[in-house]
């Protein structure tokens, strides 16, 4: 039995797919059941909240590896609810991290980077999968596209290798099923190196129509960032990743993806081919 948290999200959904698809048994920790009723029998459902740790505890009971993502909350209560697990049968973790983990400058990074320490110091065995941008982020665009075709970037013509949600969880359960491969840290990118207007061309070409790519200052974005309703310190530290691709620091790739799975990570082209009509 597998514990999934953050089913509902890009990569949480795609792993608990990939784990049915394997023939594991999944149990899914969420706030809202019905928002996994999708799955019906082929899950189990521990309803839970991250800031109560003893329903994570009771998620975790009789599970082999657990599936975690930071679930937002402080990096306190993150460390009680692992503490929490290990009293219940001490699963395995395998932790969503951020390539940025052990950039010392990155807000985004440390947060994740103290998740991580809280983790090895509790003793349990586990594994951290560290992606880069997401190929899913651009499905921020969907409104502005819709709307005006246009796209706001802002960052600039920096570019970086987004990965697609489906290859990060490739590799994750690769982790969960695998218990070889625990104390590994998997750095993971796209194969290619894209900018945002390459990403909008892709795009356009795709919808066969003309879509503007925006320069905006990076704290416009960030502002707009808030008042999605986004805390404050959060949103001004994906702004610093924001800044950091503009500055050209993100034309990072690796070849973790095929490594782990046997096979090369998909390209934007065909994860958006996939997905064109949510945009049209």
């Amino acid at each position: 039995m597998y514990l999934v948290t953050g089913a509902t999200g890009n990569v949480g959904r795609e792993v608990v797919e990939q784990l049915l698809a394997a023939g594991q048994r999944v149990r899914v920790y969420a706030r809202d059941a019905g928002k996994v009723a999708h799955w019906g029998e082929r899950v189990q459902v521990a309803a839970g909240d991250f800031r109560m740790p003893e329903t994570f505890a009771r998620a975790s009971d009789a599970v082999e590896a657990i599936f975690v993502m930071n679930g937002n909350q402080d990096p306190q209560t993150f460390a009680r609810c692992i503490a929490a697990a290990k009293k219940h049968g001490a699963p395995r973790i395998v932790f969503l991290s951020t390539i940025l983990a052990d950039v010392p400058d990155m807000e985004v990074g440390q947060l994740h980077k103290q998740m991580e320490e809280s983790i090895r110091e509790s003793g349990l065995r586990a594994a951290f999968v560290r992606p880069g941008g997401f190929m899913s982020n651009a499905c921020q665009w969907i409104g502005t596209i819709k709307t005006e075709s246009a796209v706001y970037n802002p960052m600039g013509e920096g570019r970086y290798a987004p990965i697609a949600p489906e290859d990060t969880a490739a590799v994750a359960v690769r982790a969960l099923i695998d218990q070889n491969l625990c104390g590994e840290v998997f750095e993971i990118t796209g194969g290619e190196l894209l900018s945002v207007p390459e990403q909008v061309d892709c795009l356009a070409r795709l919808l066969r129509k003309p879509i503007r790519c925006v320069n905006v200052p990076v704290q416009a974005a960030v502002n707009e960032i808030i008042r999605a309703g986004i805390p404050a310190q959060m949103a001004a530290a994906v702004g610093q990743s924001f800044q950091a691709i503009r500055d050209g620091r993100g034309s990072i790739i690796t070849e973790t993806v095929a490594k782990v799975t046997g096979r090369p990570p998909k390209t934007f082209e065909v994860w958006a081919r996939e997905r064109a009509s949510l945009f049209s």
